[in-house]
């Protein structure tokens, strides 16, 4: 499959390229990654120029997963990553710097109605999963209209192999109505 840039109000989904190497490799140090996500750790200069130069664009070609950097506007430096892999699960992280202020939420939005309006062949849903207590993700996901599931197996992979629980979420071209509501056990009710 060929790279596809998508754009909403504030940003633009693009290729991450070799250029964002650097501040990559900053955002990765981040301690929250420690926690929640199966980046390596301790992240190096190295994982990002591998992750830029050589992931990135195999998996773009063989359909595996689609990665897209988040950007202000074409040729502004990288905010943070999203992608969908194969099975149609999203993952994405931001920087430290960009967090708050709603882009993530967007930019997820942007991705499943793409994925969910032809752009993933076949999807109906795109599924989200994350570390237990990673309150930051789960209201991303809220936001973007995801509603949470109770799957029987609720789990997510470590970054070391082990399997660790996890909250579940899926997202369909037409929002169900009580998406939000189903977020109430962990994120309390909507403001």
């Amino acid at each position: 499959m060929r790279p596809v840039t998508l754009r909403t109000s504030r940003l633009v989904l693009d290729l991450p390229v070799e250029h964002d190497i650097e501040l990559v490799a900053r955002y990765c140090r981040d301690p929250v990654f420690l926690r929640f996500l199966t980046t390596p750790w301790p992240y190096t200069i190295d994982h990002a120029r591998a992750f830029l130069t050589e992931y990135v664009p195999e998996a773009w070609a063989s359909g595996d997963e689609l990665t897209w950097a988040l950007r202000r506007s074409e040729r502004e430096p990288i905010l943070g990553v999203i992608g969908v892999r194969r099975g149609n699960e999203i993952g994405f992280w931001l920087g430290a710097d960009h967090r708050g202020a709603g882009l993530m939420a967007e930019a997820v939005s942007a991705v499943c109605e793409w994925a969910l309006g032809g752009g993933v062949p076949g999807a109906e849903w795109v599924l989200w999963r994350a570390n237990e207590g990673n309150l930051a993700s789960a209201h991303v996901a809220r936001a973007a209209g995801f509603r949470r599931t109770t799957p029987r197996i609720a789990t997510v992979p470590g970054r070391d192999g082990r399997i660790l629980p996890a909250w579940h979420a899926e997202r369909r071209a037409v929002i169900d109505p009580d998406a939000r509501a189903s977020w109430e056990p962990i994120l309390g009710s909507p403001s």
